[in-house]
């Protein structure tokens, strides 16, 4: 089964959104909840397959990232549902209604949210809401990259929850990249002002415009920056951008872009860092070639299925 695949069976019956009742979320998260720390494991399977050390792992690996998709899905519901110290964000007798919207690899969509605001999601993204926010605060749940512009209302604060930390905001636009399987996930300001409230350390981070909070999920490291806005949210018109980027970031990001599969089979470009930007729809091949000649020594080979391999 492929990921695509997946996808159509977890989006029936049909359209883009569907509400999903408090109660049905429960039980299905209660049916898998013993297998959820699979999660952790599968994001680690898949970055292994994209090492391709033996044809053994890159089997392997591939199922597990098929399997990462739903159960991410199921982890978010719950902590959608629940604050960081357990407590219940809505009251049990108070009837919710939720909505979940995703993409898939090669895919971008724009959701109008309840209270009009909106946000643009980036391939393989998944953006959980209530039908309805609550009197007191608007609180969607993202696993993915989108762009939110938020509509301002001093009454009810807006709450962008991510596996790794929160966004708080009033109104404002910003961009959020934080995907499961990424190490580093982050969040870019573009007008207005939001804080950042990292999960670990329960501080808080205050940004204006054209600065960046980022947080390696492995070592526990943020960094505040200066950035440019409009490089982090260059994805919604088709652009990609990368500034001081990995090898494994580049590639995550043109496997999300152009539906394609690329395995790297060396470690030799892992201390390397990219700079670059690509305005005008560049082909994988065309990304390839500028990586390539970025990166002297890079080699790579298209096979028929249109993988990639790099060494």
């Amino acid at each position: 089964m492929t990921d695509e695949d997946l996808h159509k069976i977890w989006s029936q019956p049909t359209g883009d959104e569907r509400p999903l009742s408090m109660s049905k979320i429960e039980r299905s998260y209660a049916e898998v909840e013993s297998k959820i720390r699979i999660i952790e494991n599968a994001g680690k399977l898949r970055k292994r397959r994209k090492r391709l050390r033996s044809i053994l792992l890159m089997t392997a690996a591939v199922a597990a990232s098929v399997a990462i998709v739903a159960l991410s899905s199921i982890a978010i519901y719950q902590s959608f549902l629940t604050k960081p110290r357990g407590e219940q964000i809505f009251a049990a007798a108070e009837p919710m209604e939720f909505i979940e919207c995703s993409t898939v690899a090669g895919e971008i969509k724009t959701v109008l949210l309840p209270d009009s605001s909106k946000a643009t999601l980036n391939s393989e993204s998944i953006l959980i809401y209530p039908k309805a926010f609550s009197e007191s605060k608007r609180s969607v749940f993202l696993n993915g990259e989108a762009v939110f512009d938020v509509t301002h209302d001093d009454a009810r604060q807006f709450v962008v929850s991510t596996g790794s930390f929160k966004i708080l905001v009033h109104g404002t636009k910003f961009n959020v990249m934080a995907y499961s399987d990424d190490d580093v996930v982050s969040t870019v300001l573009c007008r207005g002002s939001i804080s950042v409230l990292n999960s670990r350390d329960e501080k808080e981070y205050y940004l204006v415009p054209n600065m960046s909070f980022s947080l390696d999920r492995k070592s526990g490291k943020i960094k505040i920056a200066s950035v440019n806005a409009d490089d982090a949210t260059l994805w919604t018109s088709g652009g990609l951008c990368f500034n001081n980027a990995s090898i494994m970031e580049i590639i995550n990001a043109v496997e999300r872009r152009h539906k394609v599969k690329i395995y790297l089979g060396t470690d030799k470009y892992d201390q390397d860092r990219i700079t670059a930007k690509f305005l005008h729809g560049e082909t994988e091949r065309e990304i390839m070639d500028a990586l390539a000649r970025l990166m002297p020594g890079l080699h790579y080979r298209i096979n028929s299925l249109g993988e990639i391999y790099i060494n």
